[in-house]
């Protein structure tokens, strides 16, 4: 029975994805003019990773399909994961089903302002739950609600640059933009995705998000530049965009490694730290 404003805030979170869903799973159909995939290989923009890089979306949404069942069964509590998010969540499903619909209608422009949407909502979420730092989280927890928003986040921050790259594309700003060409814009952005990085292992030791950026510029890597796609920037550096993928992606993936290590062995050292037993003297 819906007894508070709790239980309708966990429905609207079910009710939120599953229009997501419904929504994304359509938007390869015949209902419009082109999917989501066909329009983003029209462009030749070189932050753009290879088609099999999208697949991420598989685990984002298994992730979220994760948090909102967790969600939904969580014990009712003051500070319990819904009501720490509020409608957060439901405004960037909101981003999302809007952001798909312009995209699809090549409303470039508008559909990077419900990307912003859906990262600005993300970061909320991200900061209200303090992933990362959030010691009395539990594991079911950590896996089914702060891995996922980690990912979905990371992959978010990549697509929005993305996703701006092709509004300018689109907008007539192929081989330059403030007197930057593309090629150099993109390794510059795969540098600002690596800071990020950085920043989120360094601050938030979240691993997860960092392994998206790594997701990311391998696949930037593994795309060829030198089909017609990309005849229109032919003439500039394609191999200063591969060389910075697959080095921020190398560097990255050692500081995940980094990382790892170090948590790992922090726990095991505060395992075996003895525990005093308190008795007055």
């Amino acid at each position: 029975m819906i007894q508070n404003r709790t239980d309708w805030l966990r429905l609207a979170n079910i009710a939120a994805l599953v229009i997501t869903l419904f929504m994304n799973g359509i938007s390869n159909s015949d209902w419009f003019p082109q999917t989501v995939g066909d329009l983003g290989e029209s462009y030749g923009i070189f932050f753009l990773p290879a088609g099999y890089v999208f697949g991420i979306w598989g685990v984002i949404y298994s992730g979220l399909l994760a948090y909102v069942i967790f969600q939904a069964r969580e014990e009712k509590k003051a500070d319990s994961v819904a009501r720490r998010i509020g409608g957060w969540f439901i405004i960037s499903c909101v981003g999302n089903v809007a952001w798909l619909l312009l995209f699809l209608y090549s409303q470039l422009w508008l559909s990077t302002v419900a990307m912003l949407v859906i990262l600005g909502s993300l970061l909320v979420i991200y900061t209200r739950l303090n992933i990362g730092l959030n010691k009395d989280a539990t594991w079911g927890e950590r896996l089914a609600v702060h891995v996922p928003f980690s990912i979905y986040l990371g992959w978010i921050s990549v697509a929005t640059v993305a996703n701006f790259s092709t509004a300018l594309f689109d907008s007539g700003s192929i081989t330059a933009f403030a007197g930057i060409d593309s090629a150099t814009w993109a390794a510059i952005m795969m540098g600002v995705a690596a800071v990020l990085a950085f920043g989120m292992l360094a601050l938030r030791r979240d691993l997860a998000y960092a392994l998206v950026i790594v997701w990311a510029t391998v696949g930037i890597n593994a795309r060829p530049f030198d089909t017609d796609l990309y005849s229109a920037v032919a003439s500039l550096d394609a191999s200063l965009v591969n060389s910075v993928a697959i080095g921020v992606a190398a560097i990255v993936g050692v500081a995940v490694l980094a990382r790892a290590a170090s948590l790992l062995i922090g726990n095991r050292t505060d395992n075996m730290t003895p525990v005093s037993s308190g008795a007055p003297a």
